[in-house]
């Protein structure tokens, strides 16, 4: 790529966006202006609401156990000259005779029941939960009517002589603040910062995206574009830095409103609770360098996503319906920050736009961990490379480029317009992807926490049925799409021996992994021994049977069809393998993953066939299951491997045997292809 000309274009694209009024009141009017004034207003009027809630009068009645009125004068109420109603802001109504009735009306916020129980007075408050006005009378009472109770007990005790105050308050209680001015403003900041600032990102990138997209498209300027002498890659290149840079400009200026907000608040606080002491912004130097790496990081990754969504549309408004979906998902994802109970371990580090939120919220908290930090920052940069991939190969479809997009997405187009046959297209394939990774993070997440075990189930099967609905909709030939196929023994045979050389390998890589990132083998370890249910045969169906099928459609199905189409066998494989890796989404389990999801690609492209796949899948899985039943009886080799007395000698025999069966097993599995190939070279 020419440098120079990526300029020129980065210049032209970026003065483009500029002149758009959208982005710009995107870009700088919200962060600066609006954000601030919506979030002061806000407090301000909460405080205003909780002053005038505060000084209101709320009507309120007494009865009996029969609903007659009582007269609040004859009441033991007045017993104290010095204590009343009116000193909570309580006016008692005596001329209303259904309480009832009133209630429900709201001629009365409340009304005091008194019945007789256990002996004793009781007294029931009767309110409207679902009215302010009624809820917030309720609570007066509900104080009111304590202190009356105290002084009752004060008198009763004083009566017999006794010091109140020393049996009733025995010891003293009193709160002492152990964090600092600057824990308690970051905690302030983390309570908001994280969502707001990848909001911003998604808006500030939103239009500049669908402006150097679809309007281009729509304006009919991009034709006029590629008669430059210019690559495609130069192209999307010099888009894709200015969607970045408007992206980036944007969410600083967020961050700093924010932060400026932030420190109002702070003040405010101060004022009301009579804190002490200034804030010293050196100790957010970690936390403001982390986040605008955090900015920069995750900017490239929804900077790259936006743009594969809006290349697609063909108007505007067709990039807007587009991005919505999108939109829908990341703020879902955001809101992960706002939930106090959820940790950012190795395991959520590798989760899109969740991974970002927490981090940020751990930072301003003074919480993190630099190998964690590390993790969020590496995947999101290995996200954003990856969406930067995926959008290239994206400029480089003609049928996309000027807008025949049946060919690159066919699920956005209408069922009747789609010829039937034939296998996947890539756009269809990356949408499919990334649905399915969503849906199996957060409906599969929610549903093996809800039903835990037999959740795995309703996991699997949304990894089979999204790819399945897709190829259903877009009239694909299913047999080619996955695979289904008989297959020659070979194939089956040759595939047995590699698993096993790969599991060995496997292992090999897993223990090594699991010695730099030990809670990450902590949590996979904990994990594998959830799924252990309550007879061996039942685990089997669930952990190994059932993702043989559903995660080989998917993966040696579905995707590495669609891959082996658009490049060649080798990269198709091993992208499908790497998919396969990140899915399992943990650090520890994806290069051994990986490595095994590329052993299992290979064959299924050698044997055009998903029965070899499942076999493998399901002995690898088997075995892991066998091995947590009976650890002591079978497969004690692999087992003796984990342990501290396993000599080097004794690792390289263990290597040595895992590469001799993934040969043998890469040779049976070749022959066929050998012969031929020998043969096509005498003819």
């Amino acid at each position: 790529m020419n440098m120079k000309n990526i300029k020129s274009l980065y210049k032209k694209e970026l003065l483009d966006v500029i002149r758009d009024k959208k982005t710009v009141i995107m870009m700088v009017v919200v962060p600066i202006i609006l954000y601030p004034l919506l979030i002061v207003i806000s407090l301000q009027m909460m405080a205003a609401i909780t002053t005038n809630m505060s000084k209101h009068v709320y009507r309120i009645g007494i009865y009996d156990e029969n609903d007659r009125i009582i007269n609040y004068w004859n009441t033991p109420f007045m017993d104290y000259d010095y204590f009343s109603f009116e000193d909570y802001s309580l006016l008692v109504l005596e001329d209303i005779r259904n309480p009832k009735e009133a209630l429900a009306n709201e001629d009365l916020d409340a009304y005091i029941k008194i019945v007789n129980k256990d002996g004793k007075e009781h007294f029931e408050i009767h309110y409207l939960s679902s009215v302010t006005n009624s809820n917030y009378a309720a609570g007066k009472v509900f104080e009111w009517l304590s202190e009356y109770s105290d002084i009752i007990t004060d008198k009763k005790l004083d009566d017999l002589g006794l010091d109140s105050d020393e049996i009733l308050n025995p010891i003293g209680i009193s709160y002492e603040d152990a964090s600092t001015n600057e824990e308690t403003a970051g905690s302030l900041l983390s309570s908001i910062l994280p969502f707001m600032l990848i909001v911003s990102l998604l808006m500030g990138t939103m239009y500049p995206a669908i402006d150097t997209t679809a309007g281009e498209r729509e304006r009919g300027t991009l034709e006029t574009l590629l008669t430059l002498p210019v690559t495609n890659s130069e192209i999307i290149v010099s888009k894709f830095l200015v969607v970045a840079t408007i992206g980036i400009i944007s969410a600083l200026l967020n961050i700093i409103s924010i932060s400026g907000v932030g420190v109002y608040m702070y003040n405010m606080t101060s004022t009301y609770t009579n804190t002490s002491g200034g804030i010293s912004l050196g100790m957010f130097a970690p936390a403001i360098l982390v986040g605008v790496l955090c900015v920069f990081a995750f900017a490239v990754f929804i900077s790259a996503i936006t743009m594969c969504v809006t290349a697609f549309a063909k108007t505007y408004k067709e990039a807007n319906n587009y991005i919505t979906p999108l939109s829908l998902v990341v703020m879902f994802a955001s809101f992960i920050g706002f939930i106090p109970n959820v940790k950012l371990n190795e395991k959520v580090a590798l989760v899109p736009v969740a991974n970002i939120s927490l981090l940020i919220r751990d930072m301003l908290s003074f919480k993190y961990d630099a190998k964690v930090v590390f993790l969020v920052l590496l995947s999101n940069v290995f996200y954003g490379l990856a969406a930067i991939w995926v959008l290239g190969r994206i400029y480089n479809s003609e049928a996309i480029l000027f807008g025949e997009s049946a060919a690159g997405v066919q699920i956005f187009e209408r069922r009747k317009n789609i010829k039937a046959g034939g296998v996947p297209e890539l756009g269809d394939t990356v949408l499919v992807l990334f649905i399915t990774m969503f849906a199996m993070i957060y409906i599969g997440g929610a549903i093996q926490l809800k039903l835990g075990y037999f959740g795995v189930l309703g996991t699997q099967l949304l990894i089979l049925l999204i790819p399945l609905a897709a190829a259903l909709y877009t009239k694909k030939d299913l047999k080619k799409t996955f695979r289904i196929k008989g297959t020659s023994l070979r194939y089956i045979l040759g595939g047995i021996l590699m698993i096993f050389g790969a599991i060995i390998v496997g292992m090999i890589i897993t223990n090594v992994v699991s010695a730099i990132f030990p809670s990450s083998a902590s949590e996979a370890t904990e994990l594998q021994n959830s799924l252990i249910g309550d007879d061996i045969i039942s685990t089997l169906f669930v952990v190994a049977i059932v993702p043989a099928v559903c995660e080989e459609m998917m993966f040696r199905g579905y995707v590495l069809t669609a891959f082996e189409k658009k490049f060649k066998p080798k990269t198709a494989i091993l992208i499908s393998a790497c998919l396969f890796g990140i899915y399992h989404t943990s650090i520890v389990r994806f290069f051994a993953t990986a490595f095994l999801g590329y052993v299992i690609c290979y064959v299924a492209h050698k044997s055009k066939s998903l029965l070899p796949g499942m076999i493998m899948h399901f002995i690898n899985n088997a075995i892991s299951v066998i091995s947590l039943y009976y650890p002591d009886k079978f497969w004690g080799l692999f087992l003796s491997f984990l342990g501290k007395s396993f000599s080097l000698v004794d690792i390289v025999i263990f290597i040595l045997m895992g590469v001799f069966l993934l040969y043998a097993g890469y040779l049976i599995v070749n022959i066929g292809s050998q012969q031929k190939s020998a043969f096509l070279n005498k003819k």
